[in-house]
């Protein structure tokens, strides 16, 4: 039995549409959360990390990298900056991406502010990415 339904989304793509979940770990800034029938309403800022949705004891797990979470009634609307499922994870490009990212932080001295946050998101997301496609 479903409790209610989860959209995905990205600024370039519709990731997952009504998807059917009974509950859902969601990644945000301050830990993780658990979406359980009857939750109360939120709006979260999303973290970087596994989307984990469960129906039937079955899990779909995606990637998801900040944006936000709506949870309204029996809907939840996951808007994130990047998001991919599982099945479409490249390990070898996020190993590549890995380091890559790694060694321009630990080699650039001279690295803005704004390009240590972008190279300490690519290497999260990286490590998510390789995290969930072991699962596979």
């Amino acid at each position: 039995m479903s409790f209610f339904s989860v959209n995905i989304l990205t600024p370039s793509k519709v990731i997952a549409k009504e998807l059917p979940a009974e509950s859902l770990i969601i990644p945000v800034d301050r830990g993780q959360i658990e979406v359980l029938h009857g939750h109360t309403h939120i709006i979260e800022k999303l973290g970087t990390g596994t989307l984990i949705v469960r129906n039937g004891g079955e899990e779909q797990l995606f990637t998801v990298t900040s944006g936000i979470c709506k949870l309204l009634d029996n809907k939840i609307n996951i808007i994130a900056n990047v998001s991919e499922p599982m099945a479409e994870i490249n390990v070898d490009r996020a190993k590549k991406a890995l380091v890559f990212a790694t060694d321009k932080l630990s080699n650039s001295k001279d690295l803005s502010d704004e390009d240590r946050v972008k190279y300490t998101r690519k290497i999260q997301r990286a490590e998510v990415r390789i995290e969930i496609a072991s699962k596979k």
